[in-house]
């Protein structure tokens, strides 16, 4: 699988505290060049012409900012259902989505659609912005009436890993289709928060706690996929016996994936600029001037991400080929993506 995280727009109604767009040195320039429709189309087709070339499968996610909040974005969206590719998500906010949108949106090939929660609803209102807790659990169903995946993902930090288990209780009761949670790094709005990294062996014992309450649920019959995005999960794999069958990470791509920087995808701002991962604030081409593989192919940068040997401390550890950390948590909280991901125990 190739996919693409397609940061469509920069236009949001949030301003969150650890959001990567804000802050970023690439802000201005998404806000005020943004693709236009015929470049957007000339970025599908190259798309389409890549994974054809490539003989993989290929799925676009659309994100920003908020992609409801881009005038065209209909456009877009009927223009990627042409060219068949598919899967199509979509991660953004809760505030302009109705059932009528949502309709809408499966009309033309969305299958999932990704909202954030987290925390309940204080932790989360303060992080985002008051009364969103409770209109993304509106949200939420709106999606499973219209039958588009519902998808929650939660932010992890110091200020609310006692809300991870609670909020994953919630999304089992409220029947979402996935859960996943992914831990905050410091960059663009969230360069100051390198204090709210969690202690490696804390971290520890909180993947166990939360892989037993997705054990726990399962067995009383919850259909919701529960997701381990976190490479560091597969530190604890072998030792708790961690199912990851139902993992709804994009593509499919299991537990032992490792990271997928320079091997699955690319990531595109809102003005064209690629990265090799959103979280990674690093630019390393831009379309629709430059072809999607060349970027991916040629990109010195991605060369570099590739040789995961010069890790430092990753390269001598027994699970290297199955983790490898994040490196845009290392990066985040070092200034270096060959340093050791902050949150490994070993």
């Amino acid at each position: 699988m190739f996919f693409l995280q397609w940061h469509i727009t920069a236009k949001c109604d949030q301003k969150c505290t650890h959001c990567y767009m804000y802050g970023s040195p690439f802000y201005e320039s998404e806000t005020k060049n943004e693709l236009s429709l015929s470049d957007c189309k000339a970025i599908i087709d190259d798309f389409s012409d890549t994974i054809r070339d490539l003989s993989r499968k290929g799925c676009i996610y659309f994100t920003g900012g908020d992609p409801l909040l881009r005038e065209d974005f209909f456009e877009i969206l009927k223009y990627t259902a042409k060219r068949n590719l598919y899967p199509i998500g979509i991660a953004g906010n809760s505030y302009h989505l109705d059932y009528d949108t949502a309709m809408r949106l499966k009309e033309y090939g969305v299958s999932m659609y990704q909202i954030s929660l987290d925390g309940l609803s204080d932790t989360h209102d303060r992080f985002r912005k008051p009364g969103s807790f409770k209109d993304a659990l509106r949200a939420f169903e709106v999606l499973n009436k219209a039958g588009i995946d519902s998808m929650c993902m939660f932010t992890l930090s110091k200020q609310n890993m006692d809300q991870l288990i609670p909020v994953i209780k919630l999304a089992a009761e409220i029947g979402l289709a996935g859960f996943d949670f992914d831990r905050v790094v410091p960059v663009g709005s969230a360069k100051n928060l390198k204090d709210q990294t969690i202690e490696p062996l804390e971290y520890k014992e909180l993947l166990l706690k939360v892989n037993e309450e997705y054990k726990s649920l399962r067995a009383k019959g919850c259909k919701t996929r529960f997701g381990y995005k976190d490479n560091l999960w597969v530190l604890v794999q072998d030792e708790k016996g961690i199912e990851s069958s139902q993992n709804p990470v994009p593509g499919g791509f299991g537990i032992k994936r490792g990271c997928l920087i320079g091997y699955a995808g690319l990531a595109v701002l809102a003005d064209g600029k690629v990265m090799a991962c959103r979280r990674l604030p690093i630019i390393i081409g831009k379309l629709p001037q430059q072809k999607i593989w060349d970027i991916f192919l040629e990109s010195s940068v991605l060369e570099e991400l590739r040789r995961f040997d010069k890790l430092e401390k990753c390269s001598s550890c027994d699970n290297f080929e199955h983790c490898k950390g994040c490196r845009a948590v290392a990066y985040g909280y070092y200034g270096s993506y060959y340093s050791k991901d902050p949150g490994c125990w070993l």
